[in-house]
């Protein structure tokens, strides 16, 4: 019989297997589509070529890691309408899955020290995705404001809400800014849950495990509702329906947690 220190160390190196064999396909990809995103994303106005590309590498990633991904719901976007997106956050994984998941261009709202990585900082700005600082609300407010008007045309704008990635596997507390967002823009409010991207990689860990995500699209807010809705009940009423849909139990049978 195998001692408990034996396999202690066995699963210790099938884990950093795994964080290296998922680095390597995430360095790769990325030095691979660099130079193609940014050349597109800059000879091509609408970006749709960039975005086809992303895909592509999306796409990748998750069929080296053996993950799956499917939607619920994506007939309620409605075609030609540029939303402010309010996802949940559970894990790296959701990005892989709402990218391929939302049949939207989708731009996101992401934190400035992400942007000096190298290729991966300078391809997500070329695809003008909008880079805010978290610790000073004020130049967040300013970069979202800049951010809105640097949009290709037709583009959504993607937050999660949470601001980073559960660590309990419960939603957190909302943060405002993409409900300021909405306001600003005069555009309709999609709610979106991530279900099941915790049993592939949960928040702290690289040991990811084959499964399959899924992308449920709620009941939009309408741009006439977000106009008269005030800013606290806006961001309440949608963090209840995204924690509704989180928590009760998945007609799908995928487990969100």
């Amino acid at each position: 019989m195998e001692k408990p220190e034996v396999r202690s160390k066995t699963r210790r190196w099938i884990v950093w297997l795994k964080a290296v064999w998922l680095g390597f396909w995430a360095i790769l990809g990325t030095i691979a589509v660099f130079v193609p995103v940014v050349a597109a994303a800059r000879l091509d106005s609408s970006q749709r070529v960039a975005d086809w590309i992303c895909r592509a590498w999306a796409r990748m990633l998750l069929f080296v890691t053996g993950v799956k991904t499917r939607s619920r719901g994506v007939e309620k976007i409605q075609r030609g309408v540029s939303y402010v997106i309010i996802v949940n956050h559970q894990s790296h994984f959701d990005v892989l899955a709402l990218v391929l998941e939302l049949p939207l261009c989708i731009r996101w709202v992401f934190k400035k020290e992400l942007a000096g990585i190298p290729l991966f900082g300078w391809a997500v700005r070329s695809m003008r995705n909008v880079a805010v600082d978290r610790s000073n609300p004020a130049s967040a407010r300013a970069s979202l404001e800049q951010g809105l008007r640097r949009l290709p045309a037709g583009a959504s704008l993607l937050f999660f809400a949470e601001g980073t990635r559960s660590r309990d596997g419960r939603v957190g507390a909302f943060k405002t800014g993409g409900f300021r967002a909405s306001k600003a823009s005069g555009w309709p409010i999609l709610p979106v849950v991530v279900h099941g991207s915790r049993k592939v990689l949960p928040s702290g860990s690289l040991d990811f495990r084959p499964g399959t995500i899924e992308v449920e699209v709620l009941d939009p807010i309408s741009a006439e509702e977000v106009r008269v809705s005030p800013l606290d009940q806006l961001a309440e009423r949608v963090r209840r329906a995204i924690v509704e849909s989180f928590e009760s139990p998945p007609a799908s049978g995928i487990p969100s947690r």
